[in-house]
C-alpha cells in the first residue's frame, strides 16, 4: 500500500507539472519597436548585425545625413589644420546657415564642426571644393567611396543633401555609412560634441554652434550622430549611442518624430539583445617591448572590431585568445604584430590582427649593428659564393685535365709501332 500511495503522488505530480507547460506560454518573442519612420534600421556597430528593420532597402532622399558622407572623404583626404576659403559658388548655396562670404577663411577642422553640428550646407560646399578642387568633382569620390564601403543603392547629387534628383540613399545604406565613419576617432569627437566654439575671417560674431542632435542631451549614452531634413525627405535622423562598451547604430527616414523613433530602437536594442565585444578599432589589448628601438615598448591596437550579439536572455561565456611575434625595430605603424581570437561558449567567434599603434625606428646603436651584421652577411655569401665559384672553377679545370689524358691515352694506344 506504502508503495502504491508514493507511485499515486509521483503521477499526480508529473501530471501538474504537464498541465503548468501546456498553459504557461513560452517566453514570448519581444514586441517590436512602435516608429513612425517609414524606413528604418538598427544595428550593432561592432559586427553590423541587424537587429531590426523596417522597409530598409527602400530608395529615399536622405537630406543632411549625406553629410556623414562629405566628412568621411574629408577626414580621409584632408588635415584639420588646413585654411579652407569659401567661394562665390560655396557662400551661394541654399540654406547656407553658416552665411560664410566670399573669401572668408576656416580651418577644415572648424567648416567640420560647422557641418556636423549646425548642419551648414555651405560649410558642405567649401569642404568639397577644398578636397576636389570642386563640388562635381567631389560628389564623383563621394560615389566612389559609398561603392566601397558597399552601399549599393546609394547616389549622391551633392555634398550637403539639399533634395535633388538621382539624390538618394537607404536605411540599410546609411548605416554601412555610418558604421564606416566611426572608425575614424575625428569623426565621433565631433559629432557626439554638444556644442563648440570655432573661429572665423569675417563673420566673428557668428561662432558659437549647438548640435541639431538633441537626443544628445536626452538619451544616456548618445554619441551621435547626424540630423537631416527637407520637405521631400521628410526628417531623418542616424544615431549612435554606447552603453557598457556596447554601441549601436540607428537609421529612421521620413519620420514624424525622428528623436523619439530612435529612442524606441536603441530601447529595443539594449533590452532584448547584449553585445559581447572584445576588441574595437584602435583599442589597445597590448603593449609588448621593442628589441632596438628608439623606444622600449609599442602598444598594439585592433585592426577592426571582433564582437559578437546574443540574445539578452542566453548565458554566454566570453573568452579571448591572444598570439603575439616578437616585436623588432623599425616598426611602422599598422604592422601585424599579433592576432586576438574570439570564442563565446567555446564557438570561434573570429580573429582580428593587431598591429603597431607607431611607428618605431631603431637606436643607433641597433642600426649599426645591423648595417655590421649586413656587412658581415654580405662578406659571407660573398665569400660561399668565391668559394664555390672556385670549386667549380677547379672541378671543371680537373674533369677537363682528366679529358686530355684519356685522349692522350687513345692516341697512344692507336699509334703504330715502327719496326
Amino acid at each position: 500500500m506504502k508503495i502504491w500511495g508514493a507511485l499515486t503522488r509521483l503521477w499526480f505530480a508529473a501530471a501538474v507539472l504537464v498541465l503548468i507547460t501546456y498553459f504557461i506560454p513560452a517566453e514570448a518573442a519581444p514586441a517590436p519597436p512602435r516608429i513612425t519612420a517609414e524606413s528604418a534600421i538598427l544595428i550593432d556597430a561592432a559586427t553590423g548585425k541587424v537587429l531590426y528593420t523596417k522597409q530598409c532597402r527602400k530608395r529615399r532622399p536622405p537630406a543632411s545625413t549625406t553629410k556623414i558622407m562629405t566628412a568621411i572623404l574629408a577626414l580621409e583626404n584632408g588635415r584639420l589644420e588646413d585654411t579652407c576659403t569659401a567661394s562665390p559658388y560655396a557662400t551661394s548655396t541654399p540654406y547656407g546657415s553658416l552665411n560664410l562670404k566670399p573669401g572668408e577663411t576656416l580651418t577644415l577642422q572648424d567648416l567640420l564642426y560647422a557641418m556636423l553640428l549646425r548642419s551648414a550646407n555651405d560649410g558642405a560646399v567649401c569642404v568639397a571644393e577644398h578636397i576636389s578642387g570642386t563640388e562635381p568633382d567631389f560628389v564623383d569620390f563621394m560615389n566612389k567611396k559609398a561603392m566601397e564601403i558597399g552601399a549599393k543603392d546609394t547616389r549622391f547629387a551633392n555634398p550637403h543633401g539639399l533634395y535633388a534628383q538621382g539624390h538618394y540613399s537607404t536605411a540599410y545604406d546609411l548605416a554601412l555609412i555610418a558604421r564606416y565613419a566611426i572608425r575614424n576617432p575625428n569623426f565621433n569627437s565631433m559629432v557626439k560634441t554638444r556644442t563648440e566654439r570655432i573661429n572665423r575671417s569675417i563673420n566673428k560674431k557668428d561662432v558659437h554652434l549647438i548640435n541639431t542632435a538633441k537626443i544628445l542631451w536626452r538619451y544616456q549614452g548618445s554619441d551621435g550622430i547626424k540630423t537631416g531634413y527637407t520637405k521631400e525627405a521628410g526628417h531623418c535622423f542616424v544615431g549612435s549611442a554606447t552603453r557598457g562598451g556596447w554601441r549601436l547604430i540607428t537609421v529612421v527616414l521620413k519620420s514624424n518624430n525622428s528623436g523619439k523613433d530612435t529612442q524606441e530602437l536603441f530601447n529595443y536594442g539594449f533590452k532584448y539583445f547584449k553585445g559581447i565585444s572584445f576588441i574595437q578599432p584602435n583599442q589597445v589589448i597590448e603593449t609588448v617591448p621593442v628589441t632596438g628601438g628608439v623606444k622600449e615598448t609599442v602598444a598594439l591596437v585592433g585592426a577592426d572590431w571582433l564582437g559578437t550579439v546574443e540574445k539578452k536572455n542566453t548565458p554566454a561565456h566570453a573568452e579571448s585568445k591572444i598570439r603575439l611575434k616578437k616585436a623588432v625595430a623599425p616598426i611602422k605603424k599598422g604592422e601585424k604584430l599579433g592576432t586576438i581570437t574570439g570564442f563565446v561558449n567555446g564557438r570561434e567567434i573570429g580573429t582580428v590582427d593587431l598591429v603597431a599603434a607607431e611607428s618605431v625606428d631603431r637606436t643607433f646603436i641597433a642600426a649599426v649593428k645591423n648595417f655590421i651584421r649586413s656587412i658581415f652577411l654580405a662578406f659571407c655569401i660573398f665569400l660561399l659564393g668565391f668559394m664555390a665559384y672556385g670549386t667549380t672553377v677547379a672541378k671543371a679545370a680537373r674533369r677537363r685535365r682528366r679529358g686530355i689524358q684519356k685522349r692522350s691515352r687513345k692516341t697512344n694506344l692507336r699509334r703504330p709501332r715502327i719496326r
